[in-house]
């Protein structure tokens, strides 16, 4: 069987993706109060940002804050956003949002998450997470600690941002505060920094699920631990590449972390802003880093358990991923 047969059959898991950063293109084009190119920048093959900080914050700010400027605009997106993952065979994905950006325009949660909920269709499952930055712990005030707090809908919190600027120490309580409340945990790490970055998520935030975590590859012991405590880092390639984290693509340890025994799952990040999708990401995988179209499966069956779904809904899937596998073994 072809790669890209297999890949397009293969039912599918996304569970590192921003919606700002996920807006299609051609909506953020219609939206702008200022002429956009057919293709942004970005796109273009060999492109990488100078700087997370400034260019990759404003080519993001490009593609959001002309866009979400009401609840029906969320919708709109989602309802995009979630049509082209359909598309792909994804049956679920894990989707954040920046809850600051939206009280701070006059939003409610419980609305915006309504909104993106509402945008799904009926073979595409969705879980919301509120994103918060690390860069900016002044922000986790008691009106957005409450305002996530008093979301029922919402699924979970993760913590992104530059890890050269911002700590996980801020947000210890109110971790273990998310957690008390039935929200799950998750949080970018071992992104722009070290291993280290990894082993303090761990340690001090108690989550089991990690956004990236790229330079645990460096630590042979952290690389053990991932596996014994069942920790999965989703990792996104196409994204450190382009950051710069990693100098190709050829260079990833992804294939090094699996074939350790780690749990990894491959996602998109910021697709619109990358010029990926979740099967162009996985059929790197094929290409560039060798992995075999089984492996391929396992790592989908990795992202399947890491998505906390219904125990039949996970069955069902898993016994789709098992069947197919058959056919390249």
């Amino acid at each position: 069987m072809r790669p890209d047969v297999f890949i397009q059959a293969l039912p599918k898991v996304e569970l590192h993706l921003h919606l700002e950063g996920a807006i299609p293109w051609e909506l953020v084009r219609r939206c702008s109060d200022v002429p956009l190119p057919a293709t942004p920048p970005w796109w273009c093959d060999g492109f990488v940002f100078d700087d997370f900080a400034s260019d990759f914050t404003d080519a993001v700010r490009i593609c959001y804050r002309p866009v979400l400027t009401s609840v029906e605009r969320y919708h709109r997106s989602a309802r995009l956003i979630f049509a082209g993952l359909a598309d792909q065979n994804v049956r679920h994905v894990e989707i954040s949002f920046t809850p600051r950006y939206a009280l701070h325009q006059g939003f409610q949660l419980p609305g915006i998450v309504g909104a993106i909920k509402g945008a799904a269709p009926t073979n595409l499952s969705v879980a919301v997470f509120a994103g918060l930055a690390r860069n900016v712990p002044e922000v986790l005030d008691d009106h957005l600690i409450q305002a996530i707090l008093d979301t029922s809908e919402l699924d979970g919190v993760d913590l992104y941002g530059d890890e050269r600027k911002g700590e996980v120490f801020p947000f210890v309580d109110f971790y273990a505060l998310a957690r008390s409340r039935g929200l799950r945990t998750k949080a970018h790490a071992g992104e722009l920094v070290g291993p280290q970055s990894v082993t303090d998520a761990l340690d001090h935030l108690r989550v089991k699920r990690i956004g990236h975590g790229v330079t645990a590859a460096r630590d042979e012991t952290l690389m053990k631990r991932l596996v014994a405590e069942g920790v999965t880092l989703d990792m996104c390639p196409t994204s450190n590449l382009k950051l710069r984290v990693v100098e190709s693509i050829e260079a990833h340890p992804l294939q090094l972390l699996f074939r350790q025994g780690v749990s990894v799952t491959v996602n998109t990040d910021d697709p619109a802003i990358f010029g990926c999708s979740l099967s162009s990401e996985l059929s790197l995988l094929v290409e560039k880093l060798g992995l075999t179209l089984s492996e391929i499966a396992q790592i989908e069956e990795h992202a399947l358990h890491a998505a906390a779904l219904p125990a039949a809904t996970e069955a069902a899937i898993a016994d789709e991923i098992a069947a197919l596998t058959t056919q390249v073994m």
